[in-house]
């Protein structure tokens, strides 16, 4: 043995015991550490290392790609689906979407939903933290960039805290999202498409493409303004509100939505579930039904919530609560809600009715649009006006 080699190990009858556990301990201890350095120098996939180049966020662990038959990425993107925005939820939003006009009685989301959510043929899932792709047809390069990016987004700042918003706060989640979708469109270079289709078709595509749009903007915005700086506040602290996104002194002011206040009971009506309703929400509403101006009647928005009222036989109205930040924001609503009830029910027939601004009726279905100051109601159902001039009364 070299003489080196001695040094290295205690001699002598006392054996230094002590010397000895350090000296295995130092051993073990490399040992256990050696796997992990090597996992940190493992290799870049190329198009996750251009992922972080493009958005300026470090890769701080490996990203699993699976690559899965059609049938089982379509199951697996539904789960996902189904997580973030639960059943009841979208049952909900059955109703609700029946009352706007959005979707026929007795029809549901869902098939839209699923739909959508398969079309990129590229998902990043945050619970497992596994990228999926679709084998047949292949996802395109820019897809996956863009689900790397989002990816990078949850190694950096975390997308696990976004998982279940939607049944929280609707606003709030697709503002989270919009910010997330919108870093990572600025680098896969993916924009949205023109919405088409139905009415219900229209409205999903705004919402579910605002990242594209609107947030790609936004985030384009304070990249140029503060940097990745700018950007990671952004992403360390979601906006709290769509209307954030949608215009930058907004988000830097972090104005929150006015508050909305819903009767608990209207006579037999009581309030079942609602849910936040914001200017995304308003514009997109507007758009579906391809109405002129509507980027400048959503502008206005201060805040807002989307209710449904029932009896305790089944009967259902629904409404539509919204503050505007001025007066005349909400005399753009005002002008704008009969051509809303125009496209969205054309067999509407309007009638007199002194509690309200305006009301029609279609078949069964009372619709009523009333106001209060900043406060409007659109309110659609069995009771539409009564719902309408009780909310703003």
């Amino acid at each position: 043995m070299p003489d080196g080699a001695l040094h290295l190990l205690p001699s002598g009858p006392a054996a230094d015991t002590p010397r000895v556990g350090r000296f295995v301990a130092v051993v073990i201890c490399a040992a256990l550490v050696a796997p992990a350095a090597a996992d940190s120098a493992a290799p870049v996939p190329p198009l996750l290392r251009r992922a972080s180049q493009l958005s300026g966020l470090k890769v701080r662990r490996p990203v699993r790609v699976v690559v899965e038959s059609g049938t089982r990425f379509e199951a697996d993107v539904t789960r996902a689906l189904d997580r973030d925005y639960p059943r009841t939820v979208q049952r909900l939003d059955d109703s609700l979407y029946m009352g706007l006009g959005l979707l026929p009685a007795q029809r549901s989301i869902r098939s839209a939903l699923i739909s959508s959510a398969v079309l990129s043929r590229a998902y990043y899932d945050a619970r497992p933290r596994v990228l999926r792709e679709r084998r047949r047809p292949a996802p395109t390069r820019s897809a996956i960039v863009h689900e790397f990016v989002r990816a990078l987004v949850d190694q950096n700042f975390g997308l696990r805290r976004v998982t279940g918003l939607r049944g929280r706060d609707r606003d709030a989640a697709l503002a989270a999202n919009t910010v997330v979708d919108g870093t990572a469109a600025l680098a896969s270079g993916l924009r949205a498409s023109a919405p088409h289709g139905s009415p219900l078709a229209r409205f999903l595509a705004v919402e579910q493409s605002a990242g594209l749009d609107f947030g790609r903007q936004l985030v384009a915005q304070l990249r140029y303004l503060g940097g990745k700086t700018a950007v990671a506040s952004a992403l360390r602290t979601f906006p709290r509100t769509t209307e954030d996104v949608l215009h930058l002194d907004k988000f830097l002011q972090r104005e929150p939505a006015l508050p909305i206040s819903l009767a608990p009971t209207i006579r037999d009506l009581r309030l079942s579930e609602s849910e936040t309703f914001g200017e995304l929400d308003v514009l997109a509403l507007l758009r579906a039904f391809d109405l002129a101006d509507a980027d400048t009647v959503a502008d206005g928005w201060g805040g807002g919530r989307l209710a449904l009222y029932a009896t305790a036989g089944g009967q259902q109205s629904v409404a539509l609560v919204l503050r505007w930040d001025t007066s005349d924001d909400a005399a753009q609503w005002r002008a704008a809600a009969p051509l809303f009830v125009a496209a969205a029910f054309p067999d509407a027939q309007g009638r007199l009715c002194p509690a309200v601004d305006q009301c029609w009726l279609v078949g069964d279905r009372e619709l009523a649009a009333a106001s209060n100051g900043d406060v409007t109601v659109l309110a659609s159902g069995a009771e539409g006006e009564l719902v309408a001039a009780a909310l703003t009364s």
